[in-house]
């Protein structure tokens, strides 16, 4: 009884979390939060999504009598106790749940290695092209027209600055875009980024996971936003988002322009330009922070107790 009512609260996270949590984190996102604590709140969505739907699979795997019961060493002694039918009934549907298993770890695995390839190339052909800025320790420079300020997650020179954006930009405005890239390296939204990415391309039918990937990038630039006004104001970043907007940027690149999203840079211009957001109220802060450590603890702590049981119990 404690065994299946643990599988069932892992199956009901993947429907809250995977389905209900996506359109309730987008009324959030309209409400008075911070981007950050929004942030979080999907961040925490997508993880505890991930760890239930990982959880029930392996439930599933696990439970008598199918072949993962007792893992590899006791199945000769477990499966004689249960009937021939029931058997070949759980092996048939173990080997479909492990060849869909198969397919969504191909699908994802193999795209996020390709976004760390194309990572890695980028990185060496800059230092191939680029040159070192003697003003700031992180910064390289791109000899090129088009403004262009970027950063590539490295240890060394991590923010890419092109000429033209040296040109284009007045001294504010250029400190503006550094601290916004700063904010991302320093927050670790490349990291958060590539996690997206694999979690879609594993779970992609999932509401929640569709609406992240929709949402999540603008967030982490309004995240970025709000870290350059805190050090350089508001009209400066304006000026400099206008300036770059039709740069591009690498692959595996946060820009200070943000992604190419129809809308996306208009939206953060007409929230940079506007009347600074009221703070979050306390009431709406404590339920972020209960809703982050709820959406990751409990399927975490249901996953490990029921794999705990099944792994126990014959």
């Amino acid at each position: 009884m404690t065994v299946i009512l643990l599988v069932a609260g892992l199956a009901g996270s993947v429907v809250l979390l995977g389905c209900a949590a996506g359109p309730a984190l987008d009324l959030l996102r309209r409400s008075a939060v911070g981007p950050g604590t929004a942030i979080a709140c999907w961040a925490a969505a997508l993880a505890g999504t991930t760890i239930a739907a990982a959880g029930s699979a392996a439930a599933a795997l696990l439970a008598p009598p199918g072949p993962g019961h007792g893992f590899l060493s006791r199945l000769r002694d477990c499966l004689p106790h249960h009937g021939r039918l029931a058997t070949v009934a759980a092996a048939v549907a173990t080997a479909v749940l492990a060849a869909a298993c198969a397919a969504v770890l191909a699908r994802g695995l193999p795209r996020l290695g390709r976004a760390l390839r194309h990572r890695r190339r980028h990185r060496e052909m800059l230092r191939l092209v680029a040159g070192e800025d003697r003003r700031h320790p992180d910064v390289l420079v791109l000899d090129h027209p088009v403004p262009v300020a970027y950063s590539l997650p490295s240890r060394h020179r991590a923010i890419v600055v092109s000429t033209g954006a040296q040109r284009a930009l007045s001294a504010e405005e250029l400190g503006a875009v550094l601290a916004h890239e700063r904010a991302h390296l320093r927050q670790r939204h490349h990291v958060l980024l590539l996690a997206l990415d694999l979690v879609h391309a594993m779970l992609p039918w999932l509401p929640t996971v569709r609406r992240a990937k929709a949402r999540l990038p603008l967030l982490l630039e309004m995240a970025a936003d709000d870290a350059a006004v805190r050090v350089h104001g508001r009209k400066p970043l304006v000026g400099a988002l206008c300036r770059l907007s039709a740069a591009p940027t690498g692959a595996g690149a946060l820009g200070a322009a943000g992604a190419p999203a129809a809308g996306a840079l208009r939206e953060r211009v007409l929230r940079l330009e506007g009347a600074a957001p009221p703070r979050p109220r306390r009431a709406v802060r404590l339920a972020a922070g209960l809703f982050v450590v709820a959406a990751v603890a409990a399927p975490l702590l249901a996953g490990a107790a029921a794999i705990a049981e099944l792994a126990a119990t014959c």
